[in-house]
């Protein structure tokens, strides 16, 4: 099976179907459920391939009265297959995206879902850092940061969900008279919730061109 569906756009789905179990839960109108359903399945059917028999099981799933959380949990498990996920990428890929960095600690592979990654995010409480890999024009770029080990509840810049947010700073650049710019904004301090809730990657897009080292010209 051929990916063919963003991570952001399976995130989409998925907060799409989130929301009508809740609604199912929380409404007895049958009409007023049916509605609901009906718009559910007009905002995701555009985003699935129509050839694709997963896609016919996951719409005829969400046809069903009463969707449960455990069932609906099932029918996005039909979708994972066709997600193009986030790259695994080597200890020495990583290397070469923080050059400055010289005892880089590693994500945890194993525990993550490549499927609901647009850019991967992992902190490094000990030294009050996090890191950033993440899609910009076209290729992936490494980014470090401080991470203040304070946390607010506030509106992230990279998911636009209020949550659990730490101020990010990076370095863009220098003057070359030992003083340098920092710039950031406050971000959601588990990357993977923040992942869980991204639908825009412009959203992302925006937050990389302020927080990226600037080139040298």
């Amino acid at each position: 099976m051929k990916p063919t569906i963003t991570t952001t756009e399976y995130n989409y789905i998925t907060q799409q179907v989130n929301d009508l179990t809740s609604a199912y839960l929380a409404v007895n109108d049958f009409q007023v459920r049916l509605a609901v359903r009906a718009k559910t399945i007009e905002r995701v059917t555009p985003l699935l391939p129509s050839d694709e028999l997963n896609t016919q099981h996951f719409l005829a799933g969400l046809e069903t009265d009463r969707l449960s959380r455990k069932a609906a949990a099932k029918l996005l498990e039909l979708l994972v297959p066709m997600v193009d996920p986030f790259p695994v990428l080597s200890t020495k890929k990583l290397a070469k995206l923080f050059r400055k960095v010289k005892k880089l600690k590693q994500p945890e592979w194993a525990g993550l879902k490549r499927y609901e990654l647009t850019y991967l995010g992992w902190n490094d409480g000990g030294n009050q850092k996090k890191y950033l890999v993440a899609p910009y024009q076209g290729r992936l770029i490494g980014i470090q940061g401080e991470l203040s080990p304070q946390t607010v509840k506030g509106v992230c810049a990279i998911c636009q969900t209020i949550g659990n947010v730490a101020l990010f700073l990076s370095t863009t650049k220098s003057s070359g008279l030992g003083t340098y710019t920092k710039k950031g904004n406050y971000i959601c301090r588990d990357s993977n919730q923040c992942n869980r809730q991204l639908t825009d990657p412009q959203a992302l897009t925006d937050f990389l061109t302020v927080v990226q080292p600037q080139r040298k010209n």
